[in-house]
C-alpha cells in the first residue's frame, strides 16, 4: 500500500511539473540600465527603472546589469560597481527575497524558476509525503475493515438483557 501511494504521488508530481513547465521558452538575456543620478530617484522614493516587487525569471536566462550611475548597485548576490556592465546567469537557487540597491522599497521578490520538466525535482516531495500518506491511508484502510467485519453472533442483545435480568 506505501509503495503504490508513494508511487502514485510520484506519477502526480511528475503531471503537475510537466504540465507547469510545457509553455518554457528559450533562455532570454534581460538588459537593466541604469543611468546616472537612478541612486537619487530612488532616495525620493521613486522607481525609476520600474522595477517590480516580484521579478519574474527562468532558469538560465541571463541578466546584465549596465551600470552608468556614480555608485555601486546590488541585486542580491549580484553586484555591478559604477561605470561598470555585468552579466549573471540566472538559476532557481537564487529565488526569494533578496536586498536591491535598484528598487525604493530596498528589498524584492526574485523568482527565478525551472525552465524545463526536471525529475530530480519531484523526487523530494515524493520521498517526503509519499511513504506518510501510504502509511495514513493504511491506516484507514484498516479501521475501514474492521468496520466492515460482522459482528460476533453468539452474543446478542437478547442474551445481554437475559443475563442482565437473571443477575439481579
Amino acid at each position: 500500500m506505501v509503495l503504490i501511494t508513494t508511487l502514485a504521488l510520484w506519477l502526480l508530481l511528475a503531471v503537475a511539473l510537466w504540465i507547469f513547465t510545457a509553455d518554457s521558452r528559450n533562455p532570454t538575456t534581460h538588459t537593466l540600465e541604469i543611468p546616472d543620478g537612478t541612486i537619487e530617484l530612488i532616495a525620493t522614493g521613486e522607481n525609476p527603472l520600474r522595477i517590480p516587487s516580484t521579478w519574474e525569471f527562468l532558469a538560465d536566462d541571463t541578466l546584465v546589469l549596465e551600470n552608468d550611475d556614480r555608485v555601486d548597485h546590488w541585486l542580491g548576490n549580484f553586484w555591478v560597481p559604477a561605470h561598470e556592465t555585468r552579466e549573471y546567469s540566472l538559476q532557481p537557487d537564487f529565488g526569494g527575497s533578496v536586498l536591491c540597491s535598484l528598487h525604493p522599497s530596498g528589498a524584492i521578490n526574485l523568482d527565478v524558476g525551472l525552465r524545463d520538466f526536471d525529475w530530480k525535482a519531484t523526487v523530494v516531495p515524493t520521498l517526503a509525503l509519499g511513504p506518510f500518506v501510504g502509511f495514513l491511508l493504511a491506516g484507514v484502510r484498516r479501521v475501514m475493515n474492521a468496520l466492515d467485519e460482522p459482528v460476533d453472533e453468539r452474543c446478542s442483545i437478547e442474551d445481554l438483557e437475559t443475563n442482565t435480568t437473571a443477575k439481579e
